[in-house]
């Protein structure tokens, strides 16, 4: 996959007290006090088709992570 893709992916984050994603995908140092999935948007960067996974950059936190295929809703290709 050379070319980047918008889309949406559901992962379980862990969440702090005022319901925002926290432990290492922040910078604060509260208490999780649950896990949730989530739906977030991303780009995706690189595939594994022998482990159907993308490798998807999230949009508003600019992390990434490894995310099964059937958890990804492809959008358009990003443009340069």
């Amino acid at each position: 996959m050379s070319n980047l893709y918008h889309c949406t992916y559901t992962k379980e984050f862990p969440i702090d007290e005022f319901g925002r994603i926290g432990g290492m995908y922040s910078l604060a140092d509260l208490p999780i006090v649950q896990h949730q999935k989530m739906v977030r948007v991303g780009i995706i960067e690189a595939k594994n088709e022998q482990h159907q996974y993308y490798k998807v950059r999230d949009v508003e936190k600019n992390f990434t992570e490894w995310v099964p295929m059937m958890d990804v809703e492809i959008g358009d290709e990003v443009d340069d």
